[in-house]
């Protein structure tokens, strides 16, 4: 009888170590994904520089929705804050939209600031078809 209840014992001590075993790497995943930045963070810092003071401006008129995700991703990789505008045209005009670019383009913004490195970001990066993509002059300080 004993030892019948010494293993009882050790599996309720096995069982309630693994749940807060797990529960600790939980809240370390949790606390590490915290520390990164997303998208959305990069928008927030967005508009939290405008709203201080730091001008924006239209980067560029996009045709695709993949295009803007990709060019929207290699500006976040290099510490840019973004605003995209009108980014699911796509999903509701259907494929209209790469042949009627002035009227349902997606747009994105940038910080004046940040224009320069932009444009060499993207004059960089390998794009096969950029006759989906205006780049706008940059913007009068």
């Amino acid at each position: 009888m004993f030892y019948m209840i010494l293993f009882l014992v050790a599996i309720f001590a096995i069982i309630v170590y693994k749940k807060f075993w797990k529960q600790d790497e939980i809240k370390k995943i949790e606390s590490d994904a915290d520390k990164e930045l997303n998208e959305m963070d990069f928008e927030k810092l967005f508009f939290a520089r405008t709203k201080a003071g730091e001008k924006s401006q239209l980067l560029m008129s996009i045709a695709s929705q993949q295009d803007c995700l990709m060019l929207r991703s290699l500006l976040f990789s290099e510490g840019i804050p973004s605003y995209v505008e009108g980014e699911h045209m796509n999903n509701i005009y259907g494929g209209i939209s790469g042949t009627m670019t002035t009227v349902v383009a997606i747009k994105l913004y940038i910080l004046c600031d940040d224009y320069d490195k932009a444009v060499e970001i993207i004059n960089n990066a390998q794009i096969a078809d950029l006759s989906g993509i205006t780049i706008h002059p940059k913007a009068e300080a």
